[in-house]
């Protein structure tokens, strides 16, 4: 409808997020789920929140632009229309030439295939945890200091989960965060694993974000229901979320599909504050500062 683009959910200075639960159509309806960041996106295994079949950011691409209920992108009926207007733009025909020289019009591949070259430069490996992995010692706060210790220590297990050099992004799990009934199942409405595999054992299994730039992206959790980082310590402080009434009420905590290693631990007023100073640490000022990134218009 020439009201939504790529940027629309993911906005380079949310770290390739919209800030939204969840992200909108061009139909104004919401989608299912929490527009994750784009950030490192092509070092993982597999893409989106729950589908392992979906490994490239080409294949990725077909959902968004082709999907139906709702409508993402609208490309599905509109491609002539849409494409129409990129071979009519002269910045975008100047492009063309630019880049695809041997090309005479844009298509739905070439499309795909720039925005995919696009996504495979957004890598951000410079916050000051990598800077303090270099060797740079007062990159870190004592704060964020004691908080990277509590982040990857026994009693936290943080870092078991939240693993490797992108902090997460390669695993799946059901964290605990609902228990509909106490029947040990999610919401009908997005079951993660499941909904592809039918295999009653995926049910509620989301992909583990990687948290690099995780200040950056709320609300989180792949339902965007959890608003602020604070609460989201909450939740795993208390091994997952309890709620109380509504139509998802359930003891999330005993959900017997949660991960096992999901489980309750003590944290101090300071060690939360500690634990949020590492997470921030997490944050790369490129991802906000980097020119080729930003809106050209």
């Amino acid at each position: 409808n020439g009201a939504r683009s790529c940027a629309s959910c993911h906005a380079p200075e949310l770290a390739f997020t919209d800030g939204y639960r969840k992200s909108l159509s061009i139909d104004g309806f919401n989608v299912t789920r929490n527009s994750p960041s784009l950030i490192n996106a092509k070092y993982f295994s597999s893409l989106t929140w729950a589908d392992t079949a979906i490994k490239d950011f080409i294949t990725q691409m077909d959902r968004p632009m082709f999907s139906e209920h709702p409508q993402e992108m609208g490309w599905k009926g509109n491609e002539s229309v849409i494409l129409d207007r990129l071979n009519q733009d002269p910045v975008y025909q100047q492009l063309l030439k630019q880049v695809f020289p041997h090309k005479k019009q844009y298509t739905t591949d070439l499309v795909k295939n720039a925005i995919a070259a696009f996504e495979e430069t957004l890598v951000s490996f410079n916050a000051p945890y990598d800077r303090y992995l270099r060797g740079q010692t007062n990159a870190l706060s004592p704060s964020a200091r004691r908080g990277m210790n509590l982040f990857f220590s026994g009693r936290t297990k943080c870092g078991v989960c939240h693993e490797g050099k992108l902090l997460g992004g390669e695993n799946f799990a059901n964290v605990g965060l609902y228990n509909v009934g106490d029947t040990n199942t999610y919401p009908v409405s997005d079951r993660g694993l499941f909904n592809n595999t039918k295999n009653p054992d995926d049910d509620g299994s989301f992909r583990i974000p990687s948290l690099r730039n995780v200040l950056l992206t709320a609300p989180y959790m792949h339902d965007g229901s959890v608003a602020t980082i604070e609460e989201v310590i909450d939740i795993y402080v208390s091994g997952g979320r309890n709620i109380t009434d509504g139509p998802h009420a359930g003891d999330g905590r005993k959900n017997a599909k949660k991960d096992m290693r999901v489980k309750p631990f003590t944290l101090t007023g300071e060690e939360r504050k500690d634990l949020i100073a590492f997470l921030a640490s997490l944050t790369d000022s490129s991802v906000l500062n980097n020119p080729r990134w930003k809106n050209p218009f």
